[in-house]
């Protein structure tokens, strides 16, 4: 054993860059909340009160597009604001449909999804046997577990779980921050956990009472009941982030944002500051002070990414926005390489925000798309594949299924070259089982 020194450089972010990217992800909903909080604690900030006339929010029953394709406006004068409610018992309907894509459905599978959406409880568990859902409805057995495992994969995560642990381990699951510490202490000491106490849990499961505590961490930022808050008998909102306006055949790209330039610094304390003799006081005003101008530079940052983002994707989605074409491939690598900024950068700046163009709202996450190679050299995205899958299987004999291997050979002869373990994934996401399972005989 010795000592030596060694010298490496490391890049590492300092605590304001950690910050400006928390404020990055922020959405419009919690830039809000940042700043009334801050104007609270900072007497450096000014608020002036009145909304900016640019600024909108949108029901969450106009979320997605309408049926038809098209908003209902219920202001004709107005045609920035487009509220619209429906009938509170058609909310949760609408809000989980519409995380599927008609097309891949057929009509008897839309009809068993309002059936099993009506049997939740208020919480988003599905309690109901499915061998009474399969007799009610007068379908197979396994059509009814084929629909309810579709309708699980739905946001918010752990809705149609049987109970509260298969919820939660559905919730980590889907996180991507499931372990067996988590799994054990949901499936046997959630008693345990309710009623705290942390060396019941340690004593089981070996383990030491500080990783009790990171783990349970972790539990206590689930959500319990994946449908609270849709009951409560009124209108959801969200703002848009991000809005495409379209005036003669030209798309300007904005951000609803305006409401920011409310806030300012306080120039009654700027001149208290200048003018003190106080030495602690001016410290203190001097550090409320980079405060508020480090909280309004990197909304500016917020600002200029984002649109930036947002009028590349318009560029690379055209056809989408003017035609209502498919999505063309696009993940975000291909917006950061455009953008000369970090794909992480092009995470945050997406997460959690919404879109609103003419022809209704889109979770802008939801723009990104892997492709698939073609052999002419083109491309598809994987909705496309599977709408092929869906189709030729529908179409096959049934007492002699397609394998995954044949289907490999038909989607080939679409010039679409995907593997048979692609193949197998996007069966299962369409909730469609292997060929020996889907033979009648």
């Amino acid at each position: 054993m010795d000592l030596n020194l060694t010298l490496q450089q490391r890049q590492q972010l300092s605590q304001s860059q950690i910050q400006s990217l928390e404020i990055l992800a922020m959405d419009s909903l919690e830039l809000n909340h940042l700043l009334k909080n801050e104007y609270l604690e900072n007497p450096m900030m000014e608020h002036a009160e009145g909304t900016s006339e640019d600024n909108y929010s949108e029901p969450l029953t106009a979320y997605y597009e309408t049926s038809a394709g098209s908003y209902i406006s219920t202001d004709e004068e107005d045609d920035r604001r487009r509220d619209f409610s429906a009938p509170k018992e058609d909310l949760l309907q609408e809000y989980l449909l519409s995380q599927l894509d008609i097309k891949l459905y057929s009509p008897q599978e839309w009809s068993l999804f309002h059936y099993l959406i009506d049997c939740l409880d208020d919480n988003g568990f599905f309690t109901m046997p499915v061998e009474e859902v399969a007799q009610k409805n007068n379908v197979p057995l396994d059509f009814v577990k084929q629909c309810l495992y579709t309708l699980k994969q739905l946001e918010p995560y752990g809705i149609f779980s049987p109970n509260l642990q298969e919820s939660l381990l559905h919730q980590l699951d889907a996180l991507d921050m499931n372990n067996e510490v988590l799994t054990q202490m949901i499936l046997y000491h959630l008693h345990d956990i309710a009623e705290g106490k942390i060396s019941n849990i340690s004593r089981s499961l070996h383990i030491s009472t500080a990783d009790v505590r990171k783990n349970l961490e972790i539990i206590t930022r689930l959500n319990p009941r994946p449908l609270s808050g849709f009951n409560s008998g009124t209108n959801g909102y969200i703002i848009p982030d991000i809005i495409f306006q379209k005036e003669n055949d030209s798309w300007t790209v904005r951000l609803n944002d305006s409401w920011v330039r409310n806030y300012s610094l306080n120039d009654y304390y700027l001149k208290m500051m200048n003018s003190s003799s106080d030495t602690e006081l001016i410290a203190y005003f001097k550090e409320k002070l980079r405060r508020v101008q480090f909280i309004l530079n990197s909304i500016e940052q917020r600002r200029q990414t984002i649109l930036s983002i947002a009028e590349i994707i318009l560029d690379i989605q055209q056809d989408f926005f003017d035609n209502n074409g498919p999505l063309v491939p696009m993940t975000m690598s291909d917006v950061a390489n455009r953008a000369n900024i970090h794909t992480s950068t092009v995470s945050r700046a997406v997460k959690g925000k919404y879109l609103q163009y003419t022809g209704g709202s889109l979770f802008l996450k939801n723009m990104f798309t892997t492709s698939v190679s073609r052999q002419d050299n083109g491309s598809v995205t994987p909705m496309v594949v599977k709408q092929y899958i869906k189709e030729f299987i529908e179409a096959e004999n049934k007492q002699k299924p397609y394998s995954d291997q044949t289907l490999v050979k038909l989607l080939s002869e679409q010039n679409i070259h995907v593997s048979r373990r692609a193949i197998a994934k996007y069966r299962e996401e369409l909730g469609i089982k292997g060929s020996f399972d889907r033979r009648t005989i």
